[in-house]
């Protein structure tokens, strides 16, 4: 099925990368707005959830994309682009290593093991939904 450590480890390495993203967009935000002064007030409240809620949806996007990518939706394009290149800059293509058809390449890159990116997941839906969550009480300000 797929290793548990490694799927650990991921996790832990997206819900810190992601905090880390929600912290430098509080500060961007809060440099922005407040200028010198951090005091907690409702315009930080708000940089708060702007900041986790972008860095979750942003991991989520990003998991997405990489699924969408899995399961081939950009095959057709990296195909073409690399015979475009081949038949651009290569005397010989068949002396590259580019399948014939794209039928054979389409084989080929989804002969592999696939492997999980789950863990992106995972790790950025529990910034999402804490940003989400947030929104309620400052709506309520």
């Amino acid at each position: 099925m797929f290793d548990k450590k490694r799927f650990f480890i991921g996790t832990a390495i997206t819900v810190g990368a992601s905090l880390v993203i929600a912290t430098i967009i509080y500060l961007l935000k809060s440099w922005a707005d407040v200028g010198a002064g951090f005091t907690f007030t409702q315009q930080a409240f708000r940089n708060v959830i702007d900041g986790l809620t972008l860095s979750g949806l942003l991991g989520v996007l990003t998991f997405c994309l990489s699924w969408l990518s899995r399961e081939g939706a950009f095959d057709i394009i990296s195909y073409s682009v690399k015979l475009f290149w081949y038949n651009t800059f290569r005397r010989n293509i068949r002396q590259t290593a580019l399948p014939k058809t794209y039928a054979d390449y389409k084989e080929l890159k989804h002969g592999d093991k696939k492997e999980s990116v789950l863990f992106i997941l995972i790790g950025s839906l529990p910034c999402l939904i804490t940003g989400i969550i947030l929104l309620i009480p400052y709506n309520l300000m």
